[in-house]
């Protein structure tokens, strides 16, 4: 006999759909809802990067205040490949590593002069792993003018230090990957193909223009009633709507499935979208790891042994 825990045993499948230098969108199948939303909520929050965590203003005669400026810094993209060569002030023996900048810039023209990220310097220190040199802020944008911090007027001054650590999205936003990371459910859509033949051209026309996302449409040929693309349906409920309206409410049944979802990752820059997707995935299989681990070692009443099976 199969046992319930065997009868749900998932084998999740991952497919690239689309993978830009920003966006990855994948699907993920036959798995569990919660292991879907596990998944995102590690891209959001675990996935570690390096972003500027210490700011020590010397001079600032902008029209920002210090706190202003050096949220405005930790909010700064990091090039951050190199981040699994670093370690937190929380790992290990305390022995962690600083990327250092500094930025000095006094405006002496009668024109509005903007401060960007361009004008961090990076410090290099000869002591860090080499690997870490590729540490900088991203040019910002198509035109790579930079990120602005702050503008200045003739005779204002910025002068600072400021240091980049390694952290995750948990500690603060900063260190969080994504620009965006959710998923949505795949729509199973059922149509009744007979009682959509029983209505006229022009119905069946207006039933399928209700839907903004152009998920239906009409057959250019028979003029039968037909699904377009199921991955553009958003759940509007619009065409709900119209077929009540109609009177004919049981037309067309859609309904989420409960193990097939698409995801929809934008990177901030810091790192190339497949990586977050494979370190989030690594960052989860260690959770699960350590769950496993525990439950081996938990002492267990007489005759009673630990569901260990994590699939």
């Amino acid at each position: 006999m199969v046992s319930a825990q065997q009868s749900r045993q998932r084998h999740p499948k991952l497919r690239i759909t689309e993978l830009t230098q920003d966006l990855c969108e994948f699907e993920l199948t036959d798995t569990d809802p919660d292991i879907a939303n596990a998944l995102r909520r590690v891209m959001i929050a675990e996935v570690p990067t390096v972003a500027i965590d210490l700011v020590e203003i010397e001079m600032n005669t902008t029209v920002l205040n210090d706190e202003f400026i050096a949220h405005r810094l930790g909010l700064i993209p990091l090039v951050s490949h190199a981040v699994e060569q670093m370690s937190t002030p929380y790992e290990g023996d305390g022995d962690f590593q600083e990327i250092e900048f500094h930025l000095d810039v006094h405006c002496t023209s009668d024109e509005t002069q903007n401060v960007t990220s361009l004008d961090l310097v990076r410090v290099h220190n000869h002591e860090l792993d080499p690997a870490l040199n590729s540490i900088a802020p991203l040019p910002g944008g198509e035109l790579q003018r930079g990120i602005l911090i702050v503008k200045m007027r003739k005779g204002q001054e910025l002068k600072l230090k400021a240091k980049a650590r390694k952290g995750i999205g948990k500690d603060h936003a900063k260190w969080s990957p994504v620009a965006t990371a959710r998923f949505k459910y795949v729509p199973e859509i059922t149509l009744d193909e007979q009682g959509l033949d029983d209505l006229s051209e022009m119905e069946k026309i207006e039933l399928a223009e209700s839907d903004p996302t152009k998920t239906f449409g009409l057959h250019p040929h028979t003029r039968k009633f037909i699904v377009n693309d199921t991955k553009t349906y958003n759940y509007n409920g619009e065409i709900e709507e119209k077929l009540k309206d109609m009177g004919r409410p049981n037309l067309v049944r859609i309904r989420q499935k409960q193990d097939h979802f698409v995801f929809t990752i934008e990177s901030t820059g810091a790192l190339h979208p497949e990586d977050i997707v494979r370190q989030s995935i690594a960052v989860l299989q260690q959770k699960l790891m350590t769950l496993h681990d525990a439950l081996e070692h938990s002492d267990q009443p007489d005759g009673v042994a630990a569901d260990t099976n994590m699939g």
